[in-house]
């Protein structure tokens, strides 16, 4: 019998390639551990090609492999003689095999290729596609947001249809790791065109940036670079013949100005010459764009949570596979605090979302000051990514560096915020740009040279660090609205050795009651130094707020009061904070800030007053919308006997009107009636006993809404969350404020 022989199927490759990557070793060293004279055994074998039985089993052996799991099993290759067949058929089937040969050699080197993921910043291990890949959506392209009623699309699909594909996204948008997840599928013979398997053919086109425009030619590099990975010339010209191969050109922004039009050409020209070929492009939206016949534009869908949540999953079990989905979970419900509102925003960029969960990997937590990790991600747009992948964009001022457009970003950004603008008109934007340039540099210009120069940085924030992005024609905003809630407070921060005493923070902190300023007030009071003087500013205002709204002081002074009475050894202003927040009905959350041990721990006492304050609350809901099945859980709710040990007359009380209650409700015809006429005077009087014997102000125990209640205790829980981000303050300090807080004293001056 013959002998037989082996080769590895397209998995089995990848498989024996990741093994002999783990190894650390190169092709003539595992020659020589496999007893082999020479490495074409070993190039054979990585390139899909027959090699001995026994020499592909000790290679999977060597490589700590189960051969049987590498193995082709559909394509065994007989090396028996066989009869003589006709010359021209000969030749014909040795020309086809060669190019089975070329065509398993060039889905090899894409799959070499894309493999493993390009990320940013610092990993200590490299991530596979296989390991993290989330599956990307696409809609049609439109140059002012997404269109109405255009589905997102899965990537695969969108693409399939069409030979000429550009697809559009932000930086980080997942481009160049969607095209890499494209070249793998075609490998794989998963994406196909009209039912024929094609070849991918991934390229950087940043790696065209370092040839000289008079010796660009797209197609000559791809010549060279399969010459020299050891095909020949005659296998690359039938290559191209043949039809079958579909470019996944990648960084169309990343090629230099002066390329764009050539390579477009020979783009063009390739397309013509070849009619089965197919391209897909890829660059960043509001970026140049390739003008190639019959060209279909998708962009990127931004993330949703489920695919949030599978890439922080996937990418936690990548780097910790033993704890990593206990992790991830961790990790998942961080980002879903209310408080982290903003961290959300940016998880829908996958390479902000990588930073995050990079950032938290590392701490086990997101980081008390946001404003670091706004920071981090800004670096990383603007100018760190590129670095790390050797990308170098041209300037339109020579003179001007990163850190003079973080400048004029936050000019911009705080200009704009502190107008209310979101959206800004290019020529107010202009405008921001241009003053901005002007008290960076002095030096005399002809104002057409400065609005030049002005319209050249906006394109660059566009265009290369995407932070900016046209929203219809002549309109632009930010990319996040955390960025540029980042960059006015950075902005504010950069501003404190100006301002010696609270009054120079009082423009600031006249927006502590509008909620649209709480972020920026937060971000910039975790940045400053010293603080105290802006603490003073931001308390004043509160104060200020009391003084206008009479109607805050009763309540107040009751919760003070009632603090005071508990005689419990909780934080003063957190008891404060909790019967304030029994008014409102708003549970323990102001309370809680200010004294976590009230969470673990509450004392009867306060549990009584909560469980009292929710059964008001209760009855007067009632009564606006009566039901018997409400009535009987109102009945229900003023057992208080069984839970607390209650003072008789207090209790006897309670059980009266729980029988008037119950009288009511029996007579299911008058229920209406009741509530509309004794129901009331059943509620003062609910209210009464209450008040009597908990010795509380009657006069207070009014639940209808209150504006100003509710906004002074965002202002509070505002000033809490200052106080909590700050790393520079004193610990006596921060106590002394602490105490300030839910509090009628005035601190600092009359108001």
């Amino acid at each position: 019998m013959a002998k037989r022989s082996l080769k590895a199927s397209q998995d089995g490759i990848i498989r024996a390639k990741r093994a002999f990557d783990l190894k650390g070793w190169t092709q003539e060293y595992l020659a020589a551990e496999v007893d082999l004279q020479t490495r074409q055994p070993i190039w054979k074998f990585f390139s899909g090609r027959p090699v001995e039985r026994h020499i592909f089993i000790d290679i999977c052996f060597t490589l700590d492999l189960d051969w049987e799991d590498i193995v082709d099993r559909t394509a065994f290759v007989a090396e028996a003689s066989t009869p003589a067949i006709a010359e021209g058929e000969g030749v014909v089937q040795a020309v086809e095999d060669d190019m089975a040969g070329v065509r398993s050699h060039l889905i090899t080197l894409a799959q070499t290729q894309c493999q493993l993921l390009e990320l940013p910043l610092d990993l200590h291990q490299p991530i596979t596609l296989a390991q993290i890949y989330t599956d990307a959506y696409l809609h049609p392209y439109q140059r002012f947001g997404q269109p109405l009623n255009a589905p997102n699309v899965p990537a695969p699909l969108a693409v399939q249809p069409h030979s000429r594909v550009l697809v559009l996204g932000g930086p980080g948008a997942g481009k160049t790791t969607l095209l890499q997840h494209l070249a793998l599928e075609i490998s794989a013979g998963h994406l196909r065109a009209d039912g024929q398997t094609l070849l991918p053919v991934f390229l950087r086109l940043r790696q065209l940036a370092l040839v000289p425009t008079a010796e660009l030619n797209v197609q000559q590099y791809l010549n060279q670079r399969w010459l020299a990975s050891g095909l020949s010339l005659a296998q690359i010209e039938r290559l191209w013949q043949q039809g079958q191969l579909w470019l996944l050109l990648d960084g169309w922004d990343e090629l230099p100005s002066p390329q764009h039009g050539l390579v477009t050409q020979q783009i063009q020209t390739l397309l013509d010459t070849y009619p089965g070929l197919r391209v897909v492009l890829s660059g960043r939206s509001g970026g140049p764009m390739p003008q190639l016949n019959g060209l279909v534009t998708f962009e990127l869908a931004a993330f949703t949570v489920p695919q949030i949540e599978r890439f922080v999953q996937q990418w936690f079990v990548a780097n910790n596979p033993d704890q990593g989905a206990e992790v991830a979970q961790t990790c998942l419900e961080a980002l879903h605090r209310p408080d982290n509102d903003r961290l959300r925003e940016m998880a829908l960029t996958p390479i902000l979302l990588h930073l995050m969960c990079l950032v938290f990997y590392n701490s086990g937590q997101f980081p008390n000051q946001r404003s670091k990790l706004y920071q981090q991600a800004l670096d990383l747009l603007l100018g760190q990514w590129d670095r790390q992948r050797g990308i170098s964009r041209s300037q339109p001022m020579q003179q001007l560096s990163t850190v003079d457009l973080l400048g004029i970003l936050c000019e911009v950004a705080a200009r704009s915020f502190e107008q209310g603008s979101v959206i800004l008109d290019e020529a107010e934007l202009l405008g921001l740009i241009a003053r901005a340039l002007a008290r960076r540099d002095p030096q005399p210009t002809t104002p057409e040279q400065r609005w030049a120069d002005s319209r050249a940085i906006l394109q660059v924030l566009i265009e290369h660090y995407g932070m900016l992005s046209e929203r219809e024609l002549g309109s632009y905003a930010f990319a996040h609205l955390s960025f540029q809630e980042y960059l006015t407070a950075r902005r504010w921060a950069l501003t404190a050795l100006e301002r010696q005493g609270y009054s120079d923070w009082a423009d600031l902190a006249a927006h502590l009651t509008d909620a649209r300023w709480r972020e920026v007030i937060v971000l910039t009071f975790e940045m400053v130094s010293p603080a105290e003087p802006l603490w003073q500013a931001l308390e004043h205002q509160s104060q200020r707020y009391v003084a206008n709204h009479s109607e805050l002081r009763p309540w107040l002074a009751w919760a003070q009061t009632q603090a005071e009475r508990s005689a419990t050894a909780y934080h003063p202003a957190a008891l404060r904070g909790f019967y304030l927040g029994l008014r409102l009905n708003q549970g323990l959350d102001l309370a809680l800030a200010l004294d976590a041990r009230l969470a673990i721990d509450l004392p009867d006492s306060l549990l009584l007053d909560q469980a009292l304050t929710r059964l008001l609350h209760q009855g007067q809901q009632w009564l606006t919308a009566p039901t018997r099945q409400a009535g009987l859980d109102l009945v229900f709710a003023m057992d208080l006997h069984q839970r607390f040990a209650l003072a008789e007359p207090f209790a006897e009380a309670l059980h009266l009107l729980q029988a008037q209650l119950l009288d009511a409700l029996e007579d299911r015809a008058d229920l209406a009636t009741w509530c509309d006429g004794l129901g009331a005077d059943w509620l003062r009087s609910l209210s009464h006993t209450i008040a009597t014997h908990r010795h509380w102000d009657a006069a207070l125990i009014d639940f209808s809404p209150c504006p100003s209640i509710e906004t002074y205790c965002q202002i509070q829980q505002l000033l809490i969350d200052c106080l909590r981000h700050n790393r520079t303050l004193p610990a006596a300090t921060v106590a002394a404020f602490e105490n300030s807080l839910v509090s009628l004293e005035v601190q600092y001056g009359c108001v």
